[in-house]
């Protein structure tokens, strides 16, 4: 069957060769620009519902009208753009490349087909967005409640509005056309560029421009004055609940962007028999050296550094942090591991849950807090939000820390993407300020919902050196060389070389931000950012001062430890080893896992990778290092554990390890079933189970109603991990007082 389904595909592809008229496969080459940029426009929404789901599923829910109507007037323009260039290519190949003519598109069809390349992305949006437009999806999110039916006003709007665009470039065009002295200046201009070659681009008999030149400059001036418009209307502020364009429409600017470039390139180019992108990449890449072109982080000089001594005090830290503790004092240290947005929100609803759980005294038991990635971001709201003189975030506090750790961001990462990225790329870094990019703009976000936007490494110290607040560990990694990078209010190098006995081993195992940086301060929000460098979604950076020695780029903190266990364990080592906590009674070593406990994946999924053949080819190298790297971290982080808790057994000091991660499909159902009322089927799950989390800075409000159902879930499960805490803690407690 399946050689007779082979077959038969060749024949067709045979007979499609054969019946082909010559003159169609020239401009298929021609084309190449336009048709693959058509391509994607359409096969962007079946992405985003199938392979690449967890990336760019919620780019499509959209927060409002007027970002309704953006995206479709944004997508309406990437239409007409791929079919403008369509058109220009269509009417003048035969003359620039003297191929016989083949077809050509009315004004009228060419706007239709644009509108129907824009339909797939617009009725993607509408659809995915009525969870979020219709209704309100969640009481407590008082500033998310849209009005009913917001949706169809948001389609109306961006219809009406993109056909008047259409219609405002044609008017446009008339006036370009009826401008003598500037049509003289392009047919001039195009001379010179071209050597006297202008074919294609100025029609002989009339000396004008040549059919859909001007209309190309029509679309162009309009559309570089709406991008100029966005850039400065949308630019991320420090405030929260603002208005922002969605990020869809930057994606829809990239790809009309990446249409007039390549297709205006191609035609040009290949007259000559050059090809355009390599001709890009040549030009950007020199661009970059010419100008040293890098993203950086600030750091900003310190009036007056602290002692070593004091920062690597972890005893003095440690002791005041407690000092509300009678009787057996207990020890919290918290591992936060990375995800996303969704271990962010993850993070923040295990520590807010488990203190609504086990009350204050628990938080204010936690000593540090180790966390990579999305739970750096988690756990910069946490800490954000504590009342210093309660050593613990308010009650009232709690639902709020919720919804800024879910906040959107990825709409800033789409404006870092469409204007000070696109002009480092093209070779505009001139253009820019210094500290201007993705990265800043997701921490202008991320800033706007802090309520200490100014919080930095020197403030917290101080706060930390008072015990008011856990010592926070933001994991990252050095580039260059591949070490874990702590960044931290206080010191850990310094401590490690006293005290372990390979201590010059030790010392260079990682490095901290006090050992590199002791002179200067870094703010909370590029702290958080460095240790959640999401490949591709932040740009991996350095500091911004040329420092020398010590311009090391940082990467994000999972590459080497995803979970934060490994710091915590080889720390915890050091304090035993040199006695620096005698008065502890008991280690609570709490792990915050934003993925479910790893399980055997069966293989024999249809349509799976691990099916082989051309995807195994492919994507099987990634595949097995991002497996492997999951597994490995896992399964190493497990052992320490266990070979930390049986090492200081045998010293009298009781360590025990309680991993709440979040819940597989398989235990959400078996606990639903016993303990709780049924539900729908959770979200992050496919139809197979497997747990599928956004992957991108942006949740639903659906997704965030699923993060706190889990919790629900597990803090009713008399058998699972929050149960067994629980009644530990209250064993503890009473023997404390």
């Amino acid at each position: 069957m399946k050689l007779a389904i082979w077959l038969g595909a060749l024949l067709v592809a045979l007979l499609l060769w054969l019946n082909t008229p010559d003159a169609v496969w020239p401009y298929v080459f021609y084309l190449r620009v336009p048709l693959l940029m058509g391509i994607l426009l359409m096969g962007l929404p079946v992405l985003a519902l199938t392979w690449l789901r967890a990336m760019l599923r919620n780019l499509f829910v959209l927060r409002g009208p007027w970002q309704m109507a953006f995206v479709i007037i944004s997508a309406v323009m990437a239409g007409t753009s791929v079919m403008m260039v369509a058109n220009i290519i269509l009417r003048n190949a035969p003359a620039r490349f003297e191929v016989p003519s083949w077809i050509t598109i009315p004004e009228f069809w060419q706007y239709a087909l644009a509108i129907l390349l824009s339909l797939p992305v617009c009725i993607t949006a509408i659809v995915l967005s009525k969870e979020r437009m219709d209704i309100s999806a969640d009481a407590s999110i008082e500033h998310e409640k849209p009005k009913r039916q917001s949706r169809m006003m948001g389609v109306a709007m961006g219809v009406a509005i993109s056909l008047g665009l259409l219609f405002g470039i044609s008017q446009m065009r008339y006036w370009l056309n009826n401008s003598v002295p500037l049509n003289q200046f392009l047919v001039k201009f195009i001379t010179l560029v071209t050597k006297q070659e202008t074919q294609g681009y100025i029609d002989p008999q009339t000396g004008k421009l040549a059919a859909g030149h001007l209309t190309a400059l029509a679309f162009w001036l309009i559309g570089f004055a709406i991008y100029g418009f966005i850039a400065w209307r949308f630019q991320p502020k420090p405030k929260a609940h603002r208005s922002e364009a969605p990020a869809l429409l930057y994606v829809m600017v990239l790809l009309s962007g990446v249409t007039l470039l390549f297709g205006g390139m191609t035609f040009f180019f290949d007259f000559y028999r050059l090809l355009p992108i390599v001709l890009f990449l040549v030009a950007s890449a020199v661009s970059y050296g010419l100008f040293r072109v890098d993203h950086f982080f600030k750091l900003k000089p310190l009036p007056q550094s602290q002692s070593a001594e004091v920062l690597s005090d972890f005893a003095t830290v440690l002791d005041r942090r407690l000092a509300h503790q009678s009787g057996e004092k207990t020890l919290v240290l918290v591992c936060a591991s990375g995800g996303g947005i969704q271990a962010a929100g993850w993070t923040v609803q295990v520590l807010t849950g488990l203190q609504t759980l086990l009350g204050d005294s628990f938080t204010q038991a936690i000593g540090l807090i180790s966390s990579a990635s999305g739970g750096s971001v988690g756990t910069m709201y946490f800490l954000d939000r504590f009342n210093l003189n309660h050593h613990a975030p308010d009650s009232r506090d709690l639902a709020s820390i919720f919804e800024s750790a879910t906040s959107d961001s990825l709409d800033a990462v789409g404006w870092g993407l469409a204007y000070p990225d696109l002009w480092r790329l093209v070779g505009l870094p001139f253009l820019i300020p210094k500290l201007c990019d993705r990265g800043t703009a997701v921490e202008t976000d991320w800033r706007g919902e802090l309520y200490h936007p100014t919080a930095s490494l020197a403030s917290w110290r101080t706060q930390v050196l008072a015990g008011e607040i856990p010592i926070p560990v933001f994991n990252a990694t050095l580039v260059e060389d591949g070490r874990r990078f702590l960044i931290s209010p206080l010191t850990f190098v310094g401590s490690l070389s006293k005290q372990l006995p390979m201590s010059d081993m030790a010392a260079h195992k990682f490095s901290d931000f006090n050992t590199l940086y002791g002179d200067y301060d870094i703010s909370v929000v590029t702290a958080a950012r460095l240790s959640a460098t999401f490949p591709y979604i932040s740009p991996i950076c350095r500091n911004n001062l040329d420092l020398k020695g010590k311009d090391y780029h940082l990467a994000d903190g999972g590459y080497f430890d995803n979970s934060g266990v490994f710091t915590v364990v080889e720390w915890l080592n050091s304090l035993l080893s040199a006695n620096q906590i005698p008065d502890i009674k008991r280690i609570v070593l709490l792990q915050i896992n934003a993925f479910p406990q790893s399980l055997p994946t069966a293989a024999t999924k249809a349509g799976d990778v691990s099916r082989g053949g051309w995807a195994m080819a492919l994507l099987g190298p990634l595949l097995a290092l991002f497996r492997v790297r999951d597994s490995t971290q896992t399964a190493r982080n497990e052992t320490e554990i266990e070979l930390l808790g049986q090492r200081w057994s045998k010293h009298g000091v009781e360590i025990q390890h309680f991993p709440i991660s979040f819940p597989s499909f398989e235990e959400m159902q078996r606990i639903e079933k016993e303990f709780a009322p049924p539900m729908q089927r959770p979200y992050f799950f496919n139809r197979d189970g497997r747990y599928n989390p956004p992957l991108s800075w942006k949740l639903t409000h659906a997704e965030k109603r699923a993060i706190k159902r889990a919790w629900e879930l597990i803090a009713c499960d008399p058998t699972g991990q929050v149960q067994r805490l629980r009644q530990q803690w209250q064993k503890w407690q009473q023997n404390s007082q």
